[in-house]
């Protein structure tokens, strides 16, 4: 099983570009506090690069600024790519499948409030799922 839950703040805008048949992309990276401080005091932080696909990739672009907190949910992906040089690297991803609005970076804003990208899609079917009308019992 392949399950990652984040919670941190996009380190800069999120970026929006459209790909093969102009299906939508995300990218963006968030800064993720780790649960401990280490021997000078310091809370360690991971930058974790995130990529969101479709129409939940346009809605988080439109909302989303350097400094939102929010919630990923998604799975690890593991890239291997060769460099100018020729170097074999690797880097880790999450490909998120879903995200939350935990809040806003400015606590006087109107825009502080619960936001969650599921409820973006009450009335919309993905591809594979069927709906209450289709179930036979």
């Amino acid at each position: 099983m392949n399950n990652v839950n984040l919670v941190g703040r996009l380190t800069s805008d999120p970026e929006l570009k459209y790909v093969g048949d102009d299906k939508a992309l995300c990218k963006f990276s968030i800064a993720v506090s780790r649960d401990y401080k280490n021997k000078d005091g310091v809370v360690p932080t991971d930058f974790i690069n995130i990529d969101l696909w479709g129409k939940r990739a346009e809605i988080f672009c439109q909302y989303a600024s350097k400094g939102s907190l929010v919630g990923i949910e998604g799975s690890l992906r593991i890239e291997k790519y060769s460099t100018k040089e020729g170097e074999n690297r690797t880097a880790a991803k999450i490909h998120a499948n879903n995200f939350h609005f935990l809040g806003s970076k400015n606590k006087s804003s109107d825009n502080n409030k619960l936001f969650e990208g599921d409820n973006l899609f009450e009335n919309v079917l993905n591809e594979d799922e069927i709906s209450e009308e289709e179930i036979p019992f």
